[in-house]
């Protein structure tokens, strides 16, 4: 009953955000500037209209509002601004804006490759104490080391496996599989310790990696599979709910600078209003894409992993957790671990979010 409520009262608040923003959107009375103050450039490496587009999108239009057009954001998709680590880079540099992405982030800040340890988060509960409760400064503070300022940690969804040799059960079924990774030190580790050859393809390269054969695998969430096609060039979905990613949004600090003090919380509140309601979203999204896949490939071979094999995915993946603990630091991983797990809360009660 208490996870239910708890449930209840993170998704009334993230329709209470969605409704008031919905409201603000509606709304054309408010008088705009007639030029803004200043732009952000916002690079994803996916589709216009991939959820991370969307999301990118929202936000946008919630700044333009709040800010009367002082504040505007433009997105720049499927890789225009360059490759994930050109646009991590350019960040820091100031060459790039913001930037909405997860593994370059994970590979970069150390304290944040928690994202790639498989089972850690069962259900969306365990991700909201992680991302809204005492660690958030924490984390913020994490992001500041390297020159970037965190914005948000958008819906994105659980990372399912799609390929060309066989469904995927255990892990027994990756060995000898050419996986494509994004890249990144967790990634690597994970999957050579689940007996795959694990092989680094950009995003916006692994549609034709697949179809060609250069990889037999990857992994994304539902809303990328279908919206990139991976669907099209692939035999097998295999939906194992290994890793829960969302999608982090952070700005560079050069960026930051330049933001009028005035606008700095409202930039905040809208990434996390954008939060609230891209959850609703990415959950929403998971149910129609199943739908839409079947559809168009009513010959696509869906399995499930089957829960009993828990046991042999966790052992396999211990190397993983090994790394991170070593990484980040023990502190931060016990931590980081129980607040998962909703064991740890100073000042922090999960039943009242």
């Amino acid at each position: 009953m208490k996870s239910i409520t708890s449930r209840s009262r993170r998704l009334r608040r993230a329709a209470v955000a969605a409704f008031a923003a919905a409201a603000v959107l509606a709304s054309g009375t408010i008088a705009r500037a007639a030029e803004p103050e200043l732009v952000m450039r916002i690079g994803i490496t996916s589709a216009t209209d991939s959820i991370l587009g969307l999301e990118a999108e929202y936000f946008g239009k919630l700044i333009d509002i709040n800010t009367n057009g002082r504040i505007q954001a433009k997105l720049f998709a499927s890789g225009l601004l360059g490759k994930e680590n050109t646009q991590l880079e350019g960040l820091v540099a100031g060459t790039h804006d913001g930037f909405i992405h997860i593994s370059s982030y994970t590979g970069l800040i150390k304290e944040q490759r928690f994202w790639d340890l498989p089972f850690l988060f069962p259900d969306g509960e365990a991700v909201a104490r992680v991302v809204q409760g005492p660690l958030r400064a924490e984390m913020e503070e994490h992001f500041r080391k390297y020159g970037l300022e965190l914005l948000g940690f958008f819906g994105f969804g659980y990372r399912q496996f799609t390929g060309n040799v066989r469904p995927y059960n255990s892990p027994d079924d990756l060995q000898g599989i050419k996986h494509r990774i994004p890249g990144g030190k967790s990634k690597m580790i994970l999957f050579k310790a689940l007996g795959a050859d694990p092989s680094t393809v950009s995003f916006p390269e692994l549609y034709q990696a697949l179809k060609a054969g250069v990889v037999d695998s990857q992994d994304n969430p539902l809303a990328l599979i279908h919206v990139q096609k991976f669907h099209e060039v692939t035999k097998y979905l295999s939906i194992c709910n290994y890793v829960y990613n969302p999608v982090i949004f952070a700005v560079g600090q050069p960026f930051w600078k330049k933001v009028p003090d005035w606008a700095k919380p409202i930039i905040k509140q809208a990434a996390r209003d954008t939060e609230g309601w891209s959850t609703m979203l990415a959950e929403k999204i998971d149910v129609q894409i199943m739908q839409k896949i079947m559809s168009e490939r009513p010959d696509y071979q869906v399995n499930y992993c089957p829960p009993e094999n828990l046991p042999k995915w966790q052992a396999a993946a211990k190397p993983v957790y090994d790394s991170f603990i070593e990484d980040a630091g023990k502190e931060w991983a016990d931590k980081l671990f129980a607040v998962a797990a909703g064991k740890y809360a100073p000042g922090y009660d999960p039943t009242m979010r």
